[in-house]
């Protein structure tokens, strides 16, 4: 608590920002984010220390009925018409909005301008453009490979949720994900849907205790987004936690066991082998190994201090509100308040998930928010908290009673197309 008051007061002294409203919010969500931490401490030291999780403990015979493929196959399926509808209500939008402007193919290039090869890491182009073979288009194959991604996410969240709660918990969570405002942009040609799929993956095999797979994908993940470097946080707390638990108990502790911890521990050198692959890729291809993690953390040549690109991110909204037009200032509510209320959000569901999920996932969310903060990457809050599992799971099992789910689910809902509808008429693409 008192490194992050001695940052944040030494970015007010460095770098001030323009506005007293810049220094009201961000002092907010200070004080915010550190009475989250105040919540996950109590929590995390027993469970670094060794000590069981009672709130993960599974009770009757359904919880432990088996998910199987067809199981998973028809939530995909599922998701998968939901994207065709998408890509039709795109069409009927943009024609209610302009008239007939373009063809029903030209409107859909709304969902391929995202990708920007100077700044994306190198797996989700390679990965998407397998799909050449089916479009003869590299623009088009990563639309066909974001389509198909973020489908496959959605079933590894619910077969992830299952693992340690519920069918009702499970289907929560994929119903809000699939309808929170921004998964909308997962349509697009964007390396969320795949970041998603891997870190869920790495995620689920962390839970088994399966170490070398859960850092493979994590190094999979580093390969597609600079905030997969996150996931050694989760997976390195709760391989502590098993080897405390091993030590205490004395059970576990037989013939081959140092072996086992030793190829465990070695599996953890996969993530700075990530980091490194990426730095290659970007040396080839760019000439500067940084370049690609300056660009996705919005960093210049010198660096950057701890909440000083948030100040600027405020900054440039205030700027941009004060010029006269009700066109500029529905774009800076559409493309600013949307972040702001997912970072309030999410520092909320940290509180609100301590004790209620696994504590690793717990870290994971209270790593996240600091590093949104004190990267460039508070224009991009949204997408990152919604490619964040936690969140969404937190979110999930919190909701219990029936009337406040099917409450909470017809707000996603409206809010889903509102947002929908604002990208469509181009509100959403400015950047402040």
């Amino acid at each position: 608590m008192t490194v992050l008051v001695l940052l944040y007061g030494l970015s007010l002294f460095l770098t001030p920002p323009k506005y007293w409203e810049t220094y009201l919010i961000s002092a907010l969500i200070c004080v915010f984010y550190a009475g989250a931490l105040l919540c996950v401490v109590p929590v995390m030291v027993p469970f670094l220390l060794g000590d069981e999780e009672p709130h993960l403990v599974r009770t009757g015979d359904r919880t432990f009925r088996r998910c199987g493929a067809r199981e998973i196959g028809k939530l995909v399926l599922l998701v998968l018409v939901l994207r065709v509808i998408q890509i039709l209500l795109t069409y009927v939008i943009h024609y209610f909005r302009f008239g007939y402007d373009g063809t029903f193919f030209e409107v859909q290039r709304l969902w391929l301008d995202f990708y920007h090869p100077e700044t994306a890491f190198p797996l989700y182009g390679y990965l998407s453009d397998i799909f050449w073979i089916v479009s003869f288009n590299f623009n088009h194959a990563r639309f066909i490979g974001s389509y198909i991604f973020t489908a496959l996410a959605v079933g590894a969240l619910y077969y992830l949720v299952l693992y340690d709660f519920d069918r009702k918990t499970a289907r929560r969570a994929v119903r809000y994900f699939v309808f929170l405002p921004f998964s909308a942009m997962l349509m697009g040609t964007v390396p969320d849907g795949l970041f998603l799929l891997l870190s869920i993956l790495s995620l689920l095999f962390m839970r088994k205790k399966l170490y070398p797979l859960a850092n493979l994908f994590a190094m999979l993940s580093i390969l597609t987004h600079a905030f997969g470097v996150l996931l050694f946080v989760p997976i390195a707390a709760e391989y502590v936690a098993m080897l405390i638990r091993n030590v205490r108990s004395n059970n576990a502790m037989g013939k081959g066991y140092f072996v086992r911890q030793l190829l465990n521990a070695l599996s953890f050198l996969m993530i700075p082998l990530g980091i490194g692959l990426v730095m290659l890729y970007a040396r080839l291809r760019l000439g500067d190994a940084m370049a690609l993690y300056r660009a996705a953390l919005g960093l210049d040549a010198s660096g950057t201090q701890f909440f000083t690109p948030f100040f600027r991110w405020t900054d440039a909204a205030f700027d941009r509100t004060l010029v006269i037009g009700p066109d500029t200032v529905v774009t800076v509510l559409a493309t600013w308040i949307p972040h702001l209320l997912y970072l309030c959000g999410g520092i909320l569901l940290i509180r609100l998930g301590c004790a209620k999920i696994p504590t690793s996932y717990v870290m994971l969310m209270a790593v996240t928010v600091p590093v949104i903060l004190a990267s460039g990457r508070a224009g991009d809050a949204a997408g990152i908290i919604s490619m964040t599992a936690p969140f969404c799971i937190a979110f999930a099992v919190r909701v219990k009673k029936t009337k406040t789910d099917l409450i909470v689910t017809l707000s996603l809902i409206v809010l889903w197309i509102l947002y929908f509808y604002l990208f469509i008429c181009g509100y959403t693409g400015g950047t402040v």
